[in-house]
């Protein structure tokens, strides 16, 4: 029988030091961003196409260990737009209809995001969510 988790389960550690380092260099953004006077808007968007860019280049590199492509970066990209609302969604569950204040639901919804964006970025680089 196969290991549900190849490379002898190195790959979701892979894939915390990738993401740890997107989500520190997306924080520096977001936050050297607003100080520099962008909105939301524009920062949302930069952040999609940098850190989202280079958070493919890591995990194809680094935490995959696969090939680079067009289409498996498309699929990457899809991924991390469609997680743009799933983060709002979560927030906005835990602060407006369960009454969870900011700082306890800022690192819930990084821990939920985090689950999706591992498979999320596992299925549009490998193809495939198990070995």
């Amino acid at each position: 029988m196969r290991p549900l988790i190849p490379d002898g389960g190195r790959q979701p550690a892979r894939y915390l030091i990738s993401g740890g380092v997107c989500a520190l260099a997306n924080n520096a953004l977001l936050i050297g961003g607003a100080r520099a006077g962008l909105g939301i808007l524009e920062l949302t968007l930069l952040s999609f196409l940098v850190i989202g860019t280079a958070g493919y280049v890591a995990h194809v590199h680094f935490t995959f260990r696969q090939a680079p492509g067009w289409r498996s970066y498309a699929r990457f990209m899809a991924g991390v737009a469609l997680g743009i609302p799933a983060a709002y969604a979560v927030l906005a569950l835990l602060c407006d209809v369960l009454h969870v204040s900011m700082l306890a639901a800022a690192p819930i919804a990084t821990v939920v995001l985090l689950v999706y964006n591992y498979l999320s970025a596992r299925l549009a680089i490998m193809r495939r969510l198990v070995r």
